[in-house]
């Protein structure tokens, strides 16, 4: 046997590259739809590689890129031997009979450069199983996941022109008016919330801050079965409250049976159908729990990640962001980088990333006790990173005068729209959070 036959060439189809990019010359409207699909570098030639991005760098500036234009552009750019003094471009666009069929020919080119991905990534694993340089066993698997991940998001989605990027935001408005107004966002079924902030978006780090005893863990339970029932599937880290003490607050939400009652098991004997009610409709909204009461960066993100690919989690909440460590970091170092690591989550993701976060307790002293986003706790990182800051006050943890059911939402910070304060309605017995008026309404003031 020749030698030469057990070498294989790496996946390619030369072809479907000639045909997409005699096509975009042909009909140059094709060039949006298809920079939406492929990169640079999803071309295996590198003869194609230079040919698209010649042809990204004049539809940027609002050129033609037939093959003749194309042919002087590689010649002031001093590569025109790349292209075979401009032979080789009108080759492409004679041999193209119809731009049809371009978006098929264009999804062959990015099948062949995932699977040459995987190859790579692939070789890279085994050489890191090999020979892990000083990582521990849970880094690795993490970075493998994350770089198998990443092969679903075409390094198009990454650049942009600015007339991509206008196409992009008209056809948001369009969906917007389409839907009725909808949220643009996740609800959270809080009304004044979402009215302010549209919701929980993709790609965001919404921050809550608040001193202990305010109810942040309450708040983030309301959040998270309005997105649950949205059908969002939300993944919850809590190391602050076990999963059984985290059920427990779900079963008193759902069935209306005060929480403390629920856990010392002092309910009436009518109470039990509510709860039993209370279990099978909470049961049948898909969440995820990961219960670790000092749960690192890399684990919770080699978590999300997995769960994300495998159950395709909609959002995460985090009780809270400062129980989160970085081994060998020293305190501030370590939220800064927890900071960090969960904006690049969302973003990496694609969903809202919700964290909890503690506030100094240098709030108390002051005659107005309502905490601000610079009190947030041991870094300036979280108010920067942070998409939206909301921190929560109830007065009648420092004023027994004050209504029990009054909460308020101090949004600090919002890239989405105006901040300012919402009042909303805490329920103790129940320990949920509701809007003003629904809670009016139902106890009939």
């Amino acid at each position: 046997m020749n030698a030469h036959q057990n070498l294989r060439l790496p996946p390619q189809s030369v072809e479907a590259e000639q045909a997409v990019l005699g096509g975009m010359m042909l009909v140059p409207d094709s060039y949006s739809a298809i920079a939406g699909i492929l990169s640079e570098r999803d071309f295996y030639r590198r003869d194609h590689q230079q040919i698209f991005r010649a042809i990204a760098h004049l539809a940027g500036k609002g050129k033609p890129f037939d093959a003749v234009t194309m042919g002087e552009w590689f010649e002031a750019q001093g590569k025109s031997d790349l292209v075979d003094g401009g032979g080789y471009l009108i080759e492409l666009a004679s041999n193209t009979p119809s731009a049809a069929n371009i978006n098929a020919y264009a999804e062959i080119v990015r099948d062949k450069a995932v699977l040459r991905q995987l190859i790579e990534i692939g070789t890279k694993i085994v050489n890191d199983g090999f020979a892990p340089d000083g990582r521990d066993t849970g880094q690795i698997l993490s970075d493998a996941i994350g770089q198998l991940m990443g092969i679903n998001q075409a390094a198009a989605d990454c650049e942009f022109t600015g007339k991509q990027a206008m196409e992009l935001a008209w056809n948001e408005v369009v969906r917007s008016y389409e839907n009725g107004g909808a949220l643009p966002g996740i609800t959270t079924d809080i009304r004044a919330y979402d009215e302010v902030t549209g919701g929980l978006h993709d790609g965001d780090l919404v921050v809550i801050g608040a001193r202990p005893a305010m109810g942040k863990t309450a708040l983030m339970g309301s959040f998270a079965e309005a997105v649950a029932m949205a059908g969002k599937r939300p993944a919850i880290f809590s190391a602050e409250q076990p999963a059984k003490q985290l059920g427990l607050r779900r079963l008193s939400a759902e069935s209306g049976v005060g929480a403390a009652r629920v856990r010392a098991g002092k309910f009436k004997e009518e109470d039990w159908p509510k709860l039993a009610a209370g279990v099978g409709s909470a049961k049948d909204r898909e969440m995820w729990i990961y219960d670790r009461s000092a749960v690192t960066l890399n684990e919770l993100v080699s978590v999300a990640r997995k769960w994300k690919h495998q159950h395709d989690i909609g959002c995460i909440f985090i009780d809270y962001a400062q129980r989160v460590t970085v081994p060998g970091a020293d305190r501030i170092t370590e939220v800064a980088t927890v900071a960090r690591g969960l904006k690049n989550l969302a973003r990496d993701l694609n969903i809202p990333v919700v964290a909890l976060a503690q506030v100094v307790k240098g709030v108390d002293s002051r005659d107005d006790k309502r905490p601000k986003a610079g009190d947030l706790a041991n870094s300036d990182e979280l108010t920067r990173e942070a998409d939206q800051i909301v921190m929560l006050y109830r007065p009648v943890v420092h004023d027994p005068k004050a209504p029990p059911s009054l909460a308020e939402l101090w949004i600090e910070k919002n890239r989405h729209g105006p901040t300012g304060m919402r009042k909303v309605a805490f329920q103790p017995e129940t320990m949920t959070f509701t809007d003003m008026a629904r809670f009016s309404e139902e106890k009939g003031f």
